[in-house]
């Protein structure tokens, strides 16, 4: 039971997270969304690892959700844009960037199986990349590696399932 209920959800999880995210208003997404990054990217901000980004505008774009972030590093901070042009595009589905954000898919490998796909310009996507390899799970907040760490272990239960085994993926 506990196996299909997994299964379930790593298959139609990203179907259901994005509705909500399509009919909740930008402006009201920003601000959050905003202050979560820069809170689980502090010490990198500190450290000045994200000034490559100064003038720059980078894209998450997470295809299963529909859904795009554009940011750029405005002063001290990261902040949300309107979607428009970026200079480098990171693509990821849901499932694979939550491995990743838990530390349980490393950036080159999902690059490499062609499931992290970067686009535009070629040096600040490489930045981009070796920014995500350095990102250690340890220094987000506790609720959100928690998280991470729940959504990623449902993930990797989904993926022992037999149903999976033979062939089909669970969206990822």
């Amino acid at each position: 039971m506990l196996q299909h209920l997994c299964t379930r959800i790593s298959r139609r999880g990203p179907a259901l997270l994005g509705k909500p995210l399509h009919y909740l208003p930008r402006r009201l997404q920003s601000p959050v969304v905003e202050a979560v990054l820069n809170r689980v990217l502090a010490e990198p901000i500190r450290e000045g690892e994200l000034d490559f980004l100064h003038q720059r505008r980078l894209q998450l774009w997470v295809p299963d959700l529909d859904y795009r972030l554009t940011l750029s590093f405005v002063g001290e901070r990261l902040s949300l844009l309107p979607d428009s042009e970026a200079d480098v595009v990171i693509r990821c589905g849901l499932n694979d960037l939550i491995r990743l954000s838990a530390g349980q898919r490393d950036p080159d490998t999902l690059f490499f199986q062609r499931r992290l796909l970067i686009t535009g310009d070629t040096e600040l996507g490489l930045e981009c990349k070796n920014l995500l390899d350095r990102l250690e799970p340890g220094l987000q907040p506790a609720w959100l590696r928690r998280l991470l760490q729940l959504l990623a272990a449902i993930l990797q239960r989904a993926e022992s399932s037999p149903s999976t085994k033979s062939g089909a993926r669970p969206g990822g």
